[in-house]
């Protein structure tokens, strides 16, 4: 929000600076500097909506300090303060101005509003509406409890997140709310979200999603991996799966993995594997918001789950996320899977804690053992035909190579041909494991 001239200006600066960067903006020049595509999309996007933000704000200002804006609705009284400020600058008034109207310096009408009048008490907010000649109007009104209070009021101190937040326009929009809906809940679609969530939980605490539990990158929407979380949860239930121990996803369990990155239906025959060996995958795309490549959790305590959002549609990253999340399904179980890992794929985002380094290291180690990695000359090839046989050699998919090799030399420009772009969704639907 801007509150005097002096932002006013600096908000005129700094679009006209992201105007600029944004008309010097080159995609073509980014990608031949081997800049990934998904890393130069949100680029664009960031400076997009930056330079939306400053010009919203910008006139905002403009239309209250013109006039054209004599009402301000108060949706709640913790904009109280915020309304207060908006309309001194509809009377025209300077911060300077309104300090010499309540006999007080400028400086504490700069902190009064930088803090949105947070620490003003009652009796100095009605000075300060008396200053600015403003008119107060004030309905209250006692809210009776609502279905959702009556249906589960053993469950408010279970839900460690604000309902509000939550991404019900597309939870709705894609069809997660009508299961509860038919089921003769007649709730607002605010409330039906937060029925959504907690169901998926059991009944207990949700827990929020700390930055500790979401691997590093790109800025994550809590909510909207909570509302995720929950829609997976839910997949996995259909599945019909008896709950197993970790013991089920063995290393002879890795080794076929393994083998089945080398063949063509690979990622069908993995999925059977697994589901065989009592871990549920299941794939639901990412919501807005969030950059998830996969995570790993548990069902009721028990059953192991690993969820792909084949947010990178390559087969190379099909196999590196499936094994980093039953990494996390045989490595900790006992470290934070009830809770769940949320992880984007290492191309974009650094570790953040010891178990994704683990994760990471399984995963790699498992594909190809790090000694015959290091003792390759493929590392440092330009040939398709060297990855190709270095690959046939190992009894690994050809993807898994390629993509190890542009990840390590950190150039996504290297062997399009062999990651399989574009091919790991349509197998996962044709084979039916694209659930609704």
């Amino acid at each position: 929000m801007i509150t005097n001239e002096r932002q006013y200006k600096i908000t005129k600066a700094q679009i006209a600076k992201f105007s600029d960067a944004l008309s010097r903006f080159n995609e073509i020049d980014l990608a031949r500097q081997g800049i990934d595509p998904m890393i130069i999309d949100a680029q664009r996007a960031s400076l997009e909506q930056q330079l939306s933000d400053l010009r919203s704000d910008l006139s905002k200002y403009e239309k209250l300090r013109s006039g054209e804006i004599k009402r301000l609705p108060i949706p709640d009284v913790a904009r109280l303060g915020e309304k207060l400020i908006e309309a001194r600058i509809v009377q025209g008034l300077s911060q300077r101005e309104l300090a010499e109207r309540l006999g007080m310096k400028e400086q504490q009408v700069q902190r009064y509003e930088q803090e949105r009048y947070s620490a003003a008490n009652l009796m100095r907010l009605a000075e300060v509406a008396e200053a600015l000649r403003v008119e107060l109007h004030a309905r209250f009104e006692v809210r009776q409890p609502s279905l959702f209070d009556r249906l589960v009021p053993n469950h408010r101190e279970n839900i460690d997140f604000d309902p509000a937040k939550l991404p019900v326009k597309e939870m709705k929009k894609r069809g997660w709310l009508e299961e509860l809906r038919l089921s003769n809940i007649d709730l607002p679609d605010a409330e039906l979200a937060a029925m959504f969530v907690l169901e998926a939980s059991g009944g207990r605490r949700t827990p929020s999603l700390h930055h500790q539990q979401v691997r590093a990158g790109a800025k994550q929407d809590n909510h909207a991996l909570m509302a995720w979380k929950a829609q997976v949860l839910r997949k996995a239930k259909r599945l019909g799966i008896e709950g197993g121990r970790s013991h089920d996803l063995d290393i002879p369990t890795f080794r076929t993995l393994v083998e089945l990155s080398a063949r063509e239906d690979g990622p069908e025959q993995a999925v059977r594997l697994l589901r065989d060996r009592r871990v549920a995958v299941v794939f639901e795309e990412r919501l807005p918001s969030t950059y998830l490549d996969g995570a790993a959790m548990l069902l009721d305590d028990n059953l192991p789950v690993v969820a792909l959002t084949l947010r990178l549609d390559r087969i190379d990253n099909f196999w590196f996320v499936l094994l980093h999340e039953c990494a996390h399904v045989f490595l900790h179980r006992e470290r934070g899977l009830r809770d769940g890992f949320f992880d984007v794929n290492d191309e974009e985002a650094p570790l953040i804690e010891a178990v994704e380094k683990e994760a990471d290291e399984f995963a790699r180690n498992t594909f190809i053992a790090n000694e015959v990695w290091q003792d390759s000359f493929v590392r440092f090839t330009g040939s398709s035909d060297a990855v190709i046989q270095f690959a046939k050699k190992n009894k690994v998919g050809v993807p898994v190579v390629a993509g190890r090799i542009r990840r390590e030399r950190q150039d996504y420009t290297l062997f399009n041909e062999l990651v399989g772009q574009g091919k790991a969704r349509s197998q996962i639907k044709r084979a039916g494991y694209w659930e609704s």
